[in-house]
């Protein structure tokens, strides 16, 4: 019997599996009993919200609504975020955590503090992100303000366009091709649309 939730059901027990987590102990942390996450997960019941959002939450998931024309986007993020993080080097993981304690210590210096809060949500997915060869060059680049910004602090001009570049090299991890190709929109009106 195939039921609505049947796809977000199999990907609980994916979830679960690889966690090596037994449904027992999912039972103990979601507080469900064991026997409800079982039916879940063979589709012999349909659960509740409640349930899924427990159930969810005891596999750090979360359950969230989207808008349809940012599936792509969204699609292309877990598709990335599901690649091993063998793939984000040290390097990577370094040069944004470098960029995060400089964004924090300089925040109030941003002429518009939306633009600070963009670059932070920017570092956020580029520090989960696999990124390309010419990608990480790119990060590295932006850091390399950072050294000479301690010697002669930057204009707001100067973060505004620090931050804008940011957001650029952040699109564009996120909205290439899973094989690193070419960049596609996010916002594809359509499905069947492949110029979109």
């Amino acid at each position: 019997m195939a039921y609505k939730t049947e796809h977000i059901t199999q990907q609980i027990r994916a979830a679960r599996e690889a966690k090596n987590m037994s449904q027992r102990e999912l039972s103990a942390r979601s507080g469900l009993t064991q026997s409800h996450i079982s039916q879940i997960e063979r589709g012999t019941m349909e659960p509740g919200l409640s349930s899924l959002v427990d159930v969810a939450r005891a596999l750090d998931l979360e359950i969230v609504l989207a808008p349809k024309k940012l599936m792509p986007a969204i699609g292309n993020i877990l598709g990335s975020a599901s690649v091993t993080s063998d793939t984000l080097t040290s390097e990577q993981r370094k040069l944004v955590g470098r960029l995060e304690r400089w964004l924090a210590g300089v925040r109030d210096q941003f002429s518009i503090a939306s633009e600070a809060d963009t670059l932070k949500d920017s570092l956020a997915l580029l520090r989960h992100l696999p990124l390309s060869a010419d990608e990480l060059d790119r990060l590295r680049e932006a850091t390399l303000h950072l050294n000479r910004w301690q010697d002669d602090p930057p204009s707001r001009k100067e973060l505004s366009e620090f931050a804008h570049a940011v957001r650029q090299l952040r699109n564009a991890t996120v909205h290439r091709d899973r094989d690193g190709a070419v960049p596609r929109s996010a916002y594809a009106l359509e499905e069947e649309d492949d110029d979109a």
